[in-house]
């Protein structure tokens, strides 16, 4: 029996060719831009055993006080990834349903369908500029419902949900679906553009209301394998870390001192970041306007991607597949809509991982993969 279906998407962290726009993530974070004397003074210092259930505590004091919650509703994951699985696989059984958008990251679809629990999904359209639709929401709620997934900023989209939607959808999932809880997945929320200031957290909104998040995306960490969840219902925050003692048993005590760091150090690696992002997302807006006879996009609200879409009215199918192989053969490296859930001609364009000027030069060779593509 297959558990997990093949999906596309492993290959971000088996392949990256030279023009890598299929990547989520801001640049990536170098050990050396955090290693000052006193903090490897740390590490030299640190014993290299088991973690804690609920992860290290100054890490859930950091966390806990830039989010404005108490530090026993946090539990420190091994990345958002994480964290959704273990809430679906504490809270759901066979015959349970959980509720999530659509498209969406993959894992977080195919984690519902491996613990055979029943999907349902709520559709986004690019024409609506992936909002959620509250009517969608209610259609598919039932009294069955256990968990609701929402994703904000979503991916592959970078468009954000607006705190009172949410809100609004959290009440309804309360009058329809009482047993359920509602997890928030906040992985770009403080990944802006320039001076914009990031959305608030979900995190201690209610009982019911999860919210997840990680140091992959916006500080540009992957690699750490860090997130952390938030938690009001202590009673489901013991069964978590029960869960997570039995499948991973702790995080890294390694990646919880380098993320402490990290955190401790946030408002600079944002900072630089935030201006990165605003030069990138120009950049791709500048370059959208340039070819707007082939393509069209959603613009972001946060996040190191977009949504790019060949024109229905220029490329037949056939010619979206052409696209996509002549793109490999230029070294361009794409994240195919149908790795989310979308259609394949729509994909996600990452314009933060990439150097500036890289960036440039893949989008002037996407360009010209365009005009190839309908021999122009």
């Amino acid at each position: 029996m297959t558990k997990f279906p093949p999906n596309e998407i492993i290959s971000l962290l088996d392949v990256n060719l030279k023009f890598n726009l299929a990547e989520s993530t801001a640049t990536n974070l170098t050990f050396g831009q955090i290693a000052d004397d006193a903090f490897l003074s740390e590490l030299n210092k640190l014993e290299l055993g088991y973690g804690t259930s609920r992860g290290y505590e100054p890490l859930r004091n950091e966390i806990a006080n830039r989010l404005s919650i108490p530090a026993n509703t946090v539990m420190t994951t091994n990345g958002a990834s994480s964290s959704i699985f273990l809430t679906a696989f504490t809270l759901c059984n066979a015959g349970d349903e959980i509720v999530t958008v659509s498209p969406n990251f993959p894992p977080t679809m195919d984690i519902i369908s491996a613990l055979g629990a029943t999907k349902k999904t709520i559709p986004l359209s690019f024409d609506e500029k992936y909002e959620l639709n509250i009517e969608r929401l209610s259609s598919v709620l039932s009294e069955r419902t256990r968990l609701v997934v929402f994703v904000t900023p979503h991916n592959p989209s970078g468009t954000s949900t607006a705190q009172k939607t949410i809100e609004t959808a959290i009440s309804l999932i309360q009058q329809k679906s009482p047993r359920a809880y509602v997890l928030i997945d906040e992985t770009y929320r403080e990944a802006t553009y320039g001076d914009n200031q990031a959305a608030l957290s979900m995190a201690g909104f209610s009982e019911r209301t999860l919210t997840t998040t990680s140091l992959s995306k916006c500080h540009g960490a992957p690699g750490i394998r860090l997130g952390w969840l938030t938690c009001n219902d202590s009673e489901l925050l013991e069964q978590l870390a029960l869960a997570k003692m039995n499948t991973v048993i702790s995080c890294s005590v390694l990646d919880e001192m380098v993320g402490f760091h990290i955190l401790r150090n946030s408002q600079n690696i944002l900072g630089e970041r935030k201006v990165l992002l605003q030069k990138g997302v120009t950049i791709v807006e500048n370059w959208i306007q340039r070819n707007t006879e082939f393509i069209e996009w959603v613009r972001p609200n946060a996040g190191a991607l977009c949504c790019v879409r060949l024109r229905p009215d220029v490329f037949t199918d056939a010619e979206v597949n052409n696209f996509y192989s002549h793109a490999g053969n230029a070294q361009i490296q794409l994240a195919s809509g149908e790795w989310f859930g979308e259609q394949k001609r729509v994909f996600r364009l990452g314009f933060g991982f990439l150097p500036l000027p890289l960036l440039e030069q893949a989008l002037s060779l996407l360009e010209d993969t365009l005009r190839k593509t309908k021999g122009s």
